[in-house]
């Protein structure tokens, strides 16, 4: 498995930089700064063609309500392919439904999706009271 992946900013910069992935993929902390009301968090663009992964989980915990997107694209985002959107759920402790659930912050978004394209992102999209508290993680499996 690749324990390195370049990632190309994707916020206009132009710049690479690279991040390391441990042999047993951990989380990537993409944000922990809280949004004002409807702000939107956009991601780095990944080259998932360089990494040799399969899916793509993502995490997003808040004190206020969003919702998480994974977005898709074949040309890095000249044009987007595909969205899944996961609203986040009102919820602190786990359930059969939602088991990943933890913290203190009653807002919880998680996904696991296959990689449908060769370039993605995470983004999260807050809703109408600016947030306090907010995290958006994300990582690579084969499964």
């Amino acid at each position: 498995m690749k324990t390195s992946q370049n990632y190309i900013d994707g916020g206009g910069g132009g710049g690479i930089s690279q991040i390391t992935f441990p042999t047993n993929p951990q989380y990537v902390l993409d944000s922990t700064t809280p949004l004002p009301a409807n702000g939107i968090f956009t991601g780095q663009v990944v080259d998932t063609s360089q990494y040799g992964a399969s899916y793509i989980a993502a995490e997003a915990n808040s004190d206020q309500a969003g919702t998480l997107y994974i977005d898709f694209s074949e040309d890095n985002f000249n044009t987007v392919a595909f969205s899944a959107a996961i609203a986040t759920t009102s919820q602190t402790t786990p359930t059969a439904t939602n088991p990943f659930v933890s913290g203190t912050y009653p807002y919880n978004a998680q996904a696991h999706i296959a990689l449908l394209a060769r370039y993605v992102r995470v983004r999260y999209v807050n809703g109408t009271t600016a947030q306090t508290h907010f995290q958006l993680s994300h990582r690579f499996t084969q499964a």
